[in-house]
């Protein structure tokens, strides 16, 4: 079975979204209350799978969570009870592979915080691989070419809780998903696919069937892969008018998201799947828990097989 999920806000009940949101982040425990708001949600419309937006300040961030344990441990126990996955995508800004050896340590630091909150809320269940992961991008230009050996070096120096946890997405622009693969032989870390960056980057021609299979087969094989889909805006949008300036049409951007996913982008997905092992897969569209609510439906009408793959 593949499992879905959303991000984020829920557009199904207005105002609910777990995270830290834009500005300062506020306190881990403010975070963790909008969690067990949004697992009530989830258990009502029958998610499994569900990414917190989570920017935890790294001089705080282990002060925090020894104030946040009795939080923790109750959720821990509600997401065991509902079977929920939680994962972390860690900030655009974050990178293993950037030269700067100040912003490189306060990444580690990120990764090593987060992943010591995602043991804590993956410590009700029972003993097995790690069930909340974070991930994050390389966060280096292809033409860098010290970059991909700086994050093997710091990835393999991370605490094993923190190796266990993180993975790596390939982009739209940079490295490609060839390599990032060639990273993961270097050191091992798993690499989430990413299907609209596959689509709008993929210079080696790499088809849909062997990149998926590629990108799942650099997960432990105790340890469920993440796959993202999402389908490139089209339309148009209305920016509003700002200090006196009138509201102007934008074109979309390259690679930017849109509200909900095209059900046939999810279909060539699933039948290229077929065979491969089962992964949880992050629906990134903006209308989130709508747009999730809305694909299962169609693939339903659409492609009863393909349907009965999906949880």
């Amino acid at each position: 079975m593949i499992r879905l999920g959303f991000a984020v806000r829920a557009l199904g009940r207005p105002g609910l979204a777990a995270g830290s949101g834009r500005g300062a982040p506020p306190h881990l425990s403010i975070v963790l209350a909008r969690l067990a708001d949004m697992l009530a949600y989830l258990g009502h419309i029958h998610v499994g799978l569900y990414r917190v937006a989570l920017a935890l300040p790294p001089d705080e961030a282990f002060p925090q969570l020894v104030a946040c344990a009795p939080q923790l441990e109750a959720l821990a126990a509600r997401l065991a009870l509902q079977g929920v996955r939680v994962t972390v995508h860690l900030p655009l800004g974050f990178s293993l592979a950037t030269s700067d050896e100040v912003a490189a340590t306060a990444a580690i630091a990120t990764v090593e915080a987060t992943a010591a909150l995602l043991a804590a809320l993956d410590a009700r269940r029972p003993p097995g691989p790690a069930e909340g992961v974070m991930v994050a991008h390389f966060g280096a230009a292809a033409a860098d070419a010290g970059a991909a050996k700086r994050f093997a070096a710091r990835y393999l120096a991370l605490s094993p809780q923190a190796q266990a946890r993180l993975a790596i997405e390939h982009e739209d622009a940079g490295p490609s998903l060839a390599q990032i693969l060639a990273l993961h032989q270097t050191c091992g870390v798993p690499v989430v696919f990413d299907a609209l960056h596959w689509e709008l980057h993929n210079p080696e021609g790499l088809p849909l069937g062997l990149a998926l299979g590629l990108a799942l087969a650099t997960w432990p094989a105790d340890v469920r892969p993440k796959a993202h889909l999402s389908s490139a805006r089209s339309e148009a949008h209305l920016l509003p008018g700002r200090a006196g300036d009138p509201p102007r049409i934008v074109p979309p951007r390259p690679g930017q998201h849109a509200d909900f996913i095209a059900a046939g982008d999810l279909e060539r997905l699933l039948r290229a799947a077929r065979g491969l092992p089962p992964f949880d897969l992050m629906l990134e569209a903006k209308a989130g828990d709508l747009a999730l609510a809305r694909l299962r439906a169609e693939i339903a009408r659409r492609a009863p097989d393909l349907a009965t793959q999906l949880s």
